[in-house]
């Protein structure tokens, strides 16, 4: 893949939303007379973060749209990494169980969530644990009849993605209605960034991914590096992923990452916070156009399981 040589696009796009708090659907009730049908309570939208390799700064710009989206509307953060997961030291909380309690069945998915900060929760992923990634069909079952079992409680989901294209991986990705993927100016991520899109798009052709171009040192690299992307998938795909801006190399970032914080928390006034938050506008709007699927659900049908059938 030659990247020097793809020309340049145009600038990313941007959106907005309407800033509206999500209040809590109440649980479905029938009419007095029994005439009126029960209405199916709302699904939370899910966003799926994700790379292509690691050290992209996936977790950071996962933690600031959780951090961003729970202000609007009860969010939950779900550590998708399901081996190494890390989520929950940005949040700066020491879950007592994970989702290796889940697929043992030792605990359930209510069991392992915790409480980040007001509107946000966390359910923690598994550490040094090598099995989990690589969940049996019965394992990935159990996962997600627990987020089924959860999401109409929120108005958004946010998934902390494994990087890399793993069969689990993809399978997360695809079952969320918006996936973003992170990449940096980096020729090696973005080589990865591509791989991770090609894969994607196999498994899920209606979907549109977009993507961020994180750490770049000016405007003009950011939306060089985004043009490259572009070009490049046009290409080789015949189709483009949107990209929704660039986030700059900041040290208020890797301050924040040290004080187990979410950047739009730890320095809210950083040149990272403000360029974030055309972003999260932009995220949120793209996950208010596509409507919730329904993340459990989705991934119980990708899954190709039936109990009592292992």
């Amino acid at each position: 893949m030659n990247w020097e040589r793809a020309p340049r696009s145009s600038r990313p796009d941007g959106g907005h939303d309407d800033g509206r708090t999500f209040e809590p659907p109440a649980r479905p009730v029938g009419a007095a007379s029994g005439d009126a049908p029960l209405v199916p309570p709302r699904r939370a939208g899910s966003l799926c973060v994700a790379s292509g390799k690691g050290g992209t700064g996936k977790s950071v710009v996962s933690a600031s749209i959780a951090t961003w989206l729970a202000r609007r509307g009860r969010t939950l953060i779900v550590d998708a990494d399901m081996g190494v997961g890390n989520a929950h030291i940005l949040q700066d909380v020491a879950p007592a169980y994970s989702f290796v309690d889940v697929v043992e069945q030792r605990r359930s998915v209510r069991e392992v969530r915790v409480g980040c900060r007001p509107a946000l929760d966390l359910l923690a992923a598994g550490s040094g644990v090598s099995r989990m990634a690589s969940l049996s069909a019965h394992e990935m079952h159990l996962v997600a009849c627990g987020i089924e079992s959860l999401e109409h409680e929120y108005a958004r989901i946010v998934l902390d993605s494994a990087a890399g294209i793993s069969n689990q991986t993809i399978a997360f990705a695809a079952a969320s209605d918006v996936v973003l993927i992170v990449t940096t100016p980096d020729v090696t991520a973005l080589t990865d960034a591509y791989a991770f899109l090609k894969v994607l798009l196999q498994r899920r052709p209606d979907c549109t991914p977009l993507f961020v171009v994180n750490r770049a040192t000016s405007a003009e690299e950011g939306l060089h590096v985004a043009g490259r992307m572009r070009a490049v998938a046009h290409k080789f795909l015949g189709r483009e992923p949107r990209c929704l801006g660039w986030l700059p190399e900041d040290r208020a970032v890797v301050a924040s990452v040290h004080e187990r914080r979410p950047a739009l928390v730890a320095a809210p006034d950083s040149d990272f916070a403000r360029a974030f938050e055309p972003l999260a506008h932009a995220v949120a709007a793209e996950l208010e156009r596509v409507g919730a699927r329904g993340l459990g659900r989705s991934l119980l049908r990708s899954v190709g399981y039936t109990p009592g059938f292992p």
